[in-house]
């Protein structure tokens, strides 16, 4: 199992350290986007539309997790959610990520490198990854939104 991690230099720092705690669970870890926390000129509107594309074009989806950050989560999830294909939820707690998981099938974890700590980073995607969507009534909402990306 893969996971790859965005950020933008807001959330560079907490991608590297929680980077480290999910290779130690076993994972391959992909780093993208900004490489230090001074690269001011690496945007979460640019990181996020290459990292959906990305995503959009990964042969091994089934076998990869991806998570976004930047300062506060908000700025890179909506240049995720541009994508038809991307259901990327920003969560500021562990319910949270397990909700994005069950009722909306987020396949991007996203949260804001300024506002948690990397422990509470890596319980969120914890729960996430393990976390099983519940199909059934949530189905035809997650259709609708995907109509809805074709009108653009």
């Amino acid at each position: 199992m893969k996971v790859k991690i965005v950020s933008d230099h807001a959330g560079n720092k907490i991608k590297e350290e929680l980077a480290k705690k999910i290779a130690k669970e076993g994972y391959e870890v992909i780093l993208r986007g900004a490489t230090s926390d001074d690269d001011q000129s690496c945007s979460y509107s640019d990181v996020g539309i290459d990292f959906a594309r990305e995503i959009i074009n990964d042969k091994d989806r089934e076998n990869t997790k991806y998570i976004a950050i930047c300062g506060s989560g908000i700025g890179i999830s909506i240049a995720l959610n541009r994508f038809k294909q991307i259901r990327c939820a920003r969560v500021t707690n562990v319910e949270e990520a397990k909700l994005a998981k069950q009722h909306n099938d987020a396949n991007v974890l996203c949260f804001g490198g300024r506002l948690v700590t990397v422990d509470q980073a890596f319980e969120m995607f914890k729960e996430w990854e393990h976390a099983k969507f519940e199909g059934n009534r949530h189905i035809p909402r997650i259709i609708k939104l995907d109509e809805v990306g074709e009108e653009r």
